[in-house]
């Protein structure tokens, strides 16, 4: 069955032809410079400096047109997803493209001004070579910083879109934790490649690294199993912020905040009560909140002997009663013994 082609496929051998075109001519026309200034110039110094000049200036000219594509068609075409991830993305992407041209162009604007110097001119190349080692610190920097922006997005947009749905208590306690492990892993990865770079015995680090932290491990062990049971408390979720929860010690009060060391209790009297976490996973622990909030409250009232029994259970029964907190259904009961 023969169809017809849309409009966009019958013009699509055109585009291709013209976008062909004009790369032929653009490619063209910069030989035609190179060539005049290398005739201008001779091969001298001078020709690589102003082929330096030039090629740094062409990076900052492709990342302010890049820059401007991304703000533009690359906006547009990312506000027709459901999701906000890819736009927030977008805008740490956008945001060090002009760093990036910078530092781009500044390298191979070196090493083209390289190309000018004499070999035996140690000095000059000295300086060259402490300026790329500056600029790829600088670039190190800047992926570093992308690198951990990203990831740092994508992880607070999954926690946020999972407590939703379940614990937002759960998003405002892990999410800082998590944070914080992903930038010191991303950071300490950078470090490493940098120091590869610049041929530094990495095993050696790593070897010191690893000696360090068995020692740290051994000397803040009860530290570290606090934090692991912080964790586990993050994710079991035994209880939850403002929860009413009695501890074995017999304290009892609300769950005021659930740290990586430690969770902090609201007892009756406004006092905070430290309790580490390892505590809190090796013993049973009472919520009051879970799965219900509503909980039976015990008073003990003594009555002098001779007492109207009657009218002592009549009384106290219209005070529970008339209480706002008190449920109707399970009634109130009062018992003597």
């Amino acid at each position: 069955m023969a169809r017809r082609d849309s409009g966009l496929e019958a013009w699509k051998p055109g585009i291709e032809v013209g976008m062909q075109t004009i790369s032929t001519v653009v490619m063209y026309n910069i030989n035609v410079i190179f060539e005049v200034l290398h005739r201008m110039l001779g091969d001298g110094p001078l020709y690589h400096s102003v082929m330096a000049c030039f090629i740094f200036t062409v990076a900052l000219v492709c990342g302010k047109v890049f820059k401007f594509f991304l703000n533009t068609t690359g906006r547009r075409l990312i506000r027709k997803t459901k999701s906000d991830l890819d736009d927030k993305i977008l805008a740490i992407i956008v945001s060090p493209l002009m760093p990036v041209a910078a530092v781009t162009g500044a390298y191979y604007g070196l090493r083209e001004l390289r190309m000018g110097v004499d070999s035996n001119n140690a000095g000059f190349h000295g300086v060259i070579d402490g300026a790329n080692a500056v600029l790829f610190i600088l670039s190190a920097l800047i992926i570093t910083v992308i690198v951990i922006r990203i990831l740092s997005t994508i992880i607070v947009h999954m926690m946020e879109n999972y407590s939703r749905n379940n614990d937002a208590s759960l998003h405002q306690a892990l999410t800082p934790l998590m944070n914080r492990v992903l930038t010191f892993v991303v950071a300490a990865l950078a470090i490493i490649i940098v120091m590869d770079h610049f041929g530094q015995n990495v095993n050696s680090l790593l070897t010191l690294l690893g000696a360090g932290s068995l020692a740290l491990g051994l000397a803040a062990q009860d530290t570290i199993s606090n934090m692991i049971s912080g964790f586990v408390i993050m994710i079991d979720r035994p209880f939850h912020i403002g929860d009413r929860i009695k501890i074995p010690t017999g304290e009892e009060g609300d769950v005021y905040e659930i740290g990586m060391r430690s969770t902090t209790i609201l007892d009756f009297d406004h006092n905070l009560i430290v309790v580490p976490n390892n505590d809190l996973i090796r013993t049973r622990i009472v919520n009051y909140s879970y799965p219900s909030p509503e909980h039976r409250v015990i008073v003990d009232v003594s009555a002098a002997f001779g007492t109207d029994i009657d009218a002592m259970k009549a009384l106290m029964l219209e005070a529970a009663q008339c209480h706002p907190e008190v449920l109707l259904e399970p009634v109130p009961e009062v018992f003597l013994v």
